[in-house]
């Protein structure tokens, strides 16, 4: 078969173009693929790769709508080329607040955690402070750090020291009188006392040492056991405790009773019994009313009235003269709480 040169040039034409045009599309590929990155990006709502053109950290954000704000932290430098494979890492700001000497302090951080955040916060802590949540604690929200400003004095302070009585009984007092053989006397000593404060107020106290300055001294002391008396009959009778107690007299006049004999109480006891010898005043709390007693150098009585005065081992006896009240006077007796039945009034 022949062919003319001017076919073969035709030919020849057509086949340099298409091979052109493959080289071409070779070529294009490769500076596409040549050009295209992909980049993997870590945010706070995941990891994604995108594909891009860009060049650099900044431009790849812009492309994907990405918005960094001034207290966010990229692990590249915005204006960093990018490289096929490159990974951009994106730490968001979180707000946290951080209650330390009297004052919030508000801040928005990329810290890990709550050391980072409170340097990040220029707060020094002392040796003893204490941090809520702990220095280790990962920060992954908004979070509130409290600082406790903990400070330890030692305040000094004596105290007493108790002393014990060696009881010995006797038969030869009356039940319930006792007297001193020997006086005891208190110990002192120091303690040391380390007090904690936190935030200024004080929240434990704990003694941190403890010295005798002084030991104290033991007393002895006799309780009686006796449970007779003879009295001025010479009867013996049978008692359950004895007391002594400050003794005065009252008559039924208005100087002692306040009462006119025109009143309609003027006379009357304050259980209701009228008043006549042998009844005696008495703190219902140290004598029980209805009670029957002995008064040393008064005689048999029985506890049926109160008056204002009449408070702790305090007995008033009732005479039926002013004047007999008036030689009375005040004097120190014993009282005997004899062994019979209460008075029902």
């Amino acid at each position: 078969m022949k062919i003319n040169l001017k076919e073969f040039k035709s030919l020849f034409s057509v086949r340099l173009i298409a091979v052109a045009a493959v080289c071409l599309i070779l070529a294009t590929s490769y500076v596409y693929s040549a050009m295209k990155k992909d980049i993997t990006i870590e945010d706070i709502d995941g990891v994604k790769v995108v594909s891009t053109f860009k060049n650099t950290v900044e431009d790849v954000f812009e492309e994907n709508s990405i918005v960094i704000k001034p207290q966010d932290r990229v692990s590249l430098d915005m204006t960093e080329k990018l490289k096929d494979g490159i990974n951009i890492k994106i730490s968001r700001a979180r707000e946290i607040t951080i209650s330390s000497d009297g004052r919030d302090v508000v801040l928005l951080t990329t810290a890990p955690d709550v050391k980072s955040a409170l340097g990040e916060a220029q707060i020094q802590l002392g040796e003893k402070d204490r941090v809520t949540p702990a220095m280790d604690t990962v920060i992954s929200g908004a979070t509130k750090i409290d600082v406790i400003r903990v400070e330890e004095r030692i305040v000094t302070q004596e105290m007493k020291m108790d002393f014990t009585n060696q009881v010995n009984k006797s038969d030869k007092l009356d039940k319930g009188i006792v007297t001193v053989v020997k006086k005891g006397s208190p110990g002192l000593k120091e303690l040391a006392i380390k007090v904690i404060f936190e935030n200024g107020k004080e929240v434990k106290r704990e003694i941190a040492e403890e010295k005798i300055l002084k030991e104290p001294v033991n007393g002895i002391i006799e309780e009686g056991t006796r449970t007779t008396f003879i009295s001025s009959r010479g009867q013996v009778t049978r008692f359950v405790r004895a007391l002594k107690m400050t003794a005065t007299a009252y008559d039924a006049t208005y100087e002692s009773c306040g009462k006119h004999p025109d009143h309609p109480y003027y006379g009357i006891t304050y259980s209701g019994l009228k008043v006549r010898p042998g009844i005696v005043a008495v703190d219902p709390k140290v004598i029980p009313l209805g009670t029957h007693l002995y008064v040393e150098g008064y005689g048999e009585a029985l506890a049926a009235d109160i008056g204002g005065a009449i408070k702790g081992n305090r007995i008033d006896l009732y005479y039926e003269s002013p004047k007999d009240v008036a030689r009375y006077g005040k004097k120190t007796v014993k009282v005997y709480v004899l062994d019979k039945p209460r008075y029902k009034f």
